[in-house]
């Protein structure tokens, strides 16, 4: 019965009390107490000395558990570090095996920025949130395309990101610019090139059908009232298109707005009730 304590038991106090029961036992079996104090002190000794053999004998490198360690690379500091490391671990661990990998510091440029900030209608991979200005009614939505792009497939007026236009802003820079010598070949493949993105962006603004069908383009029509465009948020960026639908699944949920047609992109299998907004964006900040 002591053995069988000895091994189960996680913690003294169940320890403790295991050990009285057996005393308790013992004792209506006719056992008296310094019999059954000196069996348990006999089963303890032989517990702790069969534990402490075990760590006083030599471990095969083999059966030492592995344990990796990331260090940062700072030359004679690092290998300083690596010693006191395996000194303290040959002391008080020796059944560990530690493994050294160092890793560069961080570059300098790590910690400037040195691209511009896309400006948020130009972002891509995103979900978005935009809200009536006439009422609460708003709409959370993604897209995989320039977040502007999909905003005028709801109806939003040209104009409204009319002030960024990368396009226009590039061509009056060149203006200023000395024209540079270009064989005909080049000219011809540059001039190909700017007509079919022209086409492109042309066949993508004729999206007649598309508005007609947002349920934000019914909402102003049937109510008169006026989206916030410029000041939609974009709430999440994913680049792995699931992850997008998943995030804006989980936001649709949290908040329902009202003017979205469907509770979710896809099937939320882990998180079927949803999240709590505590740990979600928040699309009003």
């Amino acid at each position: 019965m002591v053995n069988r304590v000895l091994n189960i038991c996680s913690t003294y106090n169940l320890l403790e009390d295991e050990l009285n029961k057996i005393r308790r036992i013992a004792l209506k079996n006719d056992y008296p107490l310094s019999f059954i104090d000196i069996i348990i002190g006999i089963k303890l000794s032989q517990h702790r000395n069969k534990i402490n053999g075990k760590l006083n004998e030599p471990i095969i490198g083999h059966d030492k558990k592995k344990m990796y360690v990331e260090l940062p690379f700072i030359r004679s500091s690092t290998l300083e570090l690596k010693k006191k490391i395996m000194h303290l671990s040959n002391k008080l661990r020796p059944d560990l095996d530690i493994q050294f990998f160092t890793k560069p510091p961080p570059s300098t440029q790590a910690f400037f920025q040195t691209k511009d900030p896309i400006v948020k209608h130009m972002q891509s991979d995103v979900v978005y949130y935009i809200k009536c200005i006439d009422c609460e009614h708003s709409y959370i939505g993604k897209t995989e395309r320039q977040c502007l792009r999909r905003l005028y497939e709801h109806g939003a007026p040209k104009t409204t990101f009319s002030q960024c236009n990368h396009l226009n802003d590039d061509l009056n820079d060149n203006n200023n610019i000395t024209e540079l010598r270009r064989s005909s070949r080049i000219k011809n493949k540059i001039a190909r090139a700017t007509t079919s993105a022209i086409t492109t962006i042309t066949d993508d603004d004729k999206s007649d059908n598309r508005i007609a069908k947002s349920s934000i383009t019914q909402h102003e029509k049937k109510t008169g009232h006026h989206m916030d465009w410029s000041n939609f948020q974009v709430i999440w960026q994913d680049n792995h298109y699931y992850r997008l639908l998943i995030k804006e699944s989980l936001l649709i949920k949290a908040y329902e707005p009202e003017l979205n047609k469907t509770t979710h992109s896809v099937p939320l299998l882990v998180f079927p009730d949803g999240l709590p907004r505590v740990l979600l964006p928040n699309p009003d900040h």
